[in-house]
């Protein structure tokens, strides 16, 4: 099956960001000047992987804009409410003729190292048909990688939940991953201090 693999990368961006104050993937950090959604598309370029966004059609536009321009991803539009598994499983709409597995990357967990995507890379290749979950400690972080097969043909708009009831429901295997890297957990859901809302003159090209 490994042969036949194709990974791709999900951001998923489709929440509001009340808390932030403005959409979280134009954020800009203090420590670099890219927004965070082109912090973790980076990542997943450097990677090899090919991008999807999931957001929503009032946000498309204003992500589209912050992106380098050699950057071509595909969109996964679905409107605001709900939780994880409607974001995830709109992507598994868009890329069910060209994904094998999905990496589901919040855009808020921009910190992550690549040697960390290179021990999940391998935990997933060892087991195809599981969910990787990184862990730190005694906390679940991100990117997921997952299989794409088990949600085909479920309906955004009918699983409004968290992913993991989704993945429970499934009955597909879950495996943790202990690794060293506490940005797997690191979410930004309020701005840190020093924190901006990014422009298109602070993205790298």
């Amino acid at each position: 099956m490994n042969g036949d693999r194709r990974d791709w990368a999900v951001i998923l961006a489709r929440g509001e960001s009340r808390r932030m104050g403005a959409p979280k993937g134009l954020v800009v950090l203090p420590d670099d000047p890219r927004p965070l959604l082109n912090r973790v598309a980076a990542l997943h370029e450097a990677g090899g992987r090919p991008l999807c966004i999931v957001t929503t059609p009032a946000l498309a536009a204003a992500y589209a804009g912050a992106l380098p321009r050699h950057l071509r991803p595909v969109w996964a539009l679905h409107p605001a409410g709900g939780d994880t598994a409607a974001s995830v499983l709109a992507a598994v709409a868009r890329l069910r003729d060209r994904a094998t597995h999905l990496w589901l990357h919040p855009v808020d967990v921009p910190l992550v190292a690549a040697a960390t995507c290179d021990l999940l890379a391998a935990a997933s290749r060892r087991e195809p048909g599981a969910v990787v979950v990184p862990v730190f400690g005694p906390d679940r972080g991100h990117p997921v990688v997952a299989p794409l097969a088990p949600w085909l043909g479920l309906d955004p708009g009918d699983h409004g939940g968290p992913m993991r009831d989704l993945i429970e429901a499934s009955g597909v295997p879950v495996r943790r991953l202990p690794v060293a890297d506490a940005a797997v957990v690191r979410d930004f859901d309020r701005p840190p201090a020093g924190a901006a809302p990014g422009t298109r003159g602070g993205v790298a090209d």
